[in-house]
């Protein structure tokens, strides 16, 4: 079997509000996105959510056909990435690479893959691309807007291989009725709280004892540590696979690194959110719940727009994804 999806990215201004996006058909595909991001780096995260995706969803021995638009996105994982991978990551002309941590995440997800690329025009009638590029700018235009993110239901299950349901058979259903789970997720986050600080003989941070949502609580526990420079909280907030991108557009893994001076944070926004996260237990992608904070962080810089994307998993609440953007004074 062959799996043919196509996947684009879409970024307003270039920096700017961006989006991903990967579709296989109309009840499978997927799409997210970052409040400034650039075209590439949503082209390039829209073939790596599709990769994640078909390997969470059980079809990482099914042969993989990824239609783009971006011939960009094409050479630099089928043509100029293995080159670069035999030099020890570095290109012939010694300039940097960008976005290399995303392309070496990517190089990881493809190991034992069979995957093929085919470049599409763009705007051209394609069915597919028409339908992934409405999916991605939707979200760029969500983020700029500050409305909800529209994301896709991913793979759908039909509880049997041998159903003849093509690359939605064998894979877990994504529900959207999140109410409950939400709030057993942010008791979740509450209780995680509490037991960190016992483990450590420490009291709770007078911060996460108000009447303030427990993801907010849980966001000032990471805020606190990062302005605090504790990189032990830190890491234990992070989930796998965790990045941060910061207010200059560069990529790092993990939420440790140098934080604003006298940094004041103000108007927390909590948006529910529905991910696939990988459970190692049974090897195979699980619904869960998880939300996305934002706020503004005022320093004497200037202003940047904070965004933390949380996901739940057995071992409590995790930051999957960091991101600070400059807020232009008008």
């Amino acid at each position: 079997m062959t799996i043919t999806a196509a996947v684009d990215g879409s970024s307003l201004g270039n920096p700017g509000p961006a989006g991903w996006a990967w579709v296989v058909s109309e009840e499978c595909w997927d799409a997210g996105g970052w409040p400034s991001g650039t075209n590439n780096l949503g082209e390039l995260n829209a073939v790596l959510e599709l990769l994640k995706a078909t390997a969470q969803a059980g079809l990482a021995d099914e042969e993989l056909h990824i239609l783009a638009d971006s011939q960009y996105a094409i050479n630099v994982i089928s043509k100029w990435s293995p080159g670069w991978k035999k030099r020890g990551w570095v290109k012939a002309d010694k300039k940097p690479i960008k976005n290399l941590e995303l392309i070496q995440e990517i190089d990881r997800a493809m190991q034992g893959r069979i995957v093929t690329f085919e470049w599409v025009k763009g705007h051209a009638g394609h069915p597919l691309n028409e339908r992934v590029d409405d999916a991605a700018r939707s979200c760029a235009e969500a983020y700029r807007d500050g409305r909800d993110i529209p994301t896709g239901p991913g793979f759908v299950s039909t509880e049997s291989a041998e159903s003849g349901a093509g690359v939605s058979a064998g894979t877990l259903e994504v529900s959207s009725a999140a109410g409950t789970a939400a709030s057993a997720a942010t008791e979740l986050g509450a209780a995680t709280l509490k037991a960190d600080a016992a483990s450590a003989g420490e009291e709770i941070p007078e911060s996460t004892t108000g009447t303030e949502a427990p993801e907010v609580l849980l966001e000032r526990q990471f805020l606190d540590a990062w302005l605090q420079a504790d990189s032990r909280t830190l890491k234990a907030l992070e989930a796998p696979g965790c990045i941060r991108i910061w207010h200059n557009g560069s990529l790092t893994q993990g939420l440790d690194g140098r934080a604003p001076e006298h940094a004041e944070a103000s108007n927390f926004q909590v948006i529910p959110v529905n991910k696939l996260t990988e459970d190692s237990a049974v090897s195979r992608a699980t619904p869960s719940v998880g939300w996305v904070v934002t706020y503004v962080l005022t320093w004497t810089g200037g202003k940047l727009r904070e965004s933390s994307t949380w996901v739940v998993r057995e071992d409590g609440p995790r930051i999957l994804m960091h991101q600070s953007s400059p807020i232009s004074a008008r």
